[in-house]
């Protein structure tokens, strides 16, 4: 009885092996294009994380990339140009794509002389598109 439970143990191990050989995680390097700020690439960040399958995400605002580990063969790059594109940015493998058409964004509003987040800023209006503000009527 203890036999037949040590093969059955090696052998549950055996296959364990080659099939954690056979899901080897892999990394995909993304360029993305459209982000501007922090809150930016946590959008992307929290885009590709929402894929399934995706184990580890790595943004650069720097670098305009993303650094994307995978443990699904099955795992299409298509569908992770579809989350970014989803997020409201661009991405692809190698050159950097055309940004997304939006109106201007206000970014700016959200950063300090240092390029950092402003303390007031919230967070909710960085990078959103400008919405369009009614004039006031000219005083008469």
């Amino acid at each position: 009885m203890q036999r037949f439970i040590l093969v059955l143990l090696i052998a549950t191990l055996a296959v364990g092996l080659v099939s954690a050989q056979a899901t080897k995680p892999q990394t995909l390097k993304l360029t993305v294009a459209g982000m501007k700020c922090e809150n930016c690439v946590a959008k992307v960040d929290k885009a590709l994380r929402g894929v399934e399958g995706v184990k580890d995400v790595k943004v650069d605002l720097k670098k305009k990339t993303a650094l994307v580990t995978f443990a699904s063969e099955s795992l299409k790059p298509e569908v992770l140009f579809k989350a970014v594109d989803d997020a409201g940015f661009k991405a692809a493998i190698g050159k950097i794509p055309a940004a997304p058409k939006m109106k201007e964004e206000n970014c700016d509003d959200c950063k300090d002389k240092d390029g950092k987040k402003a303390a007031d800023a919230k967070k909710e209006d960085c990078c959103k598109p400008e919405t369009t503000k009614a004039k006031p009527a000219p005083k008469s």
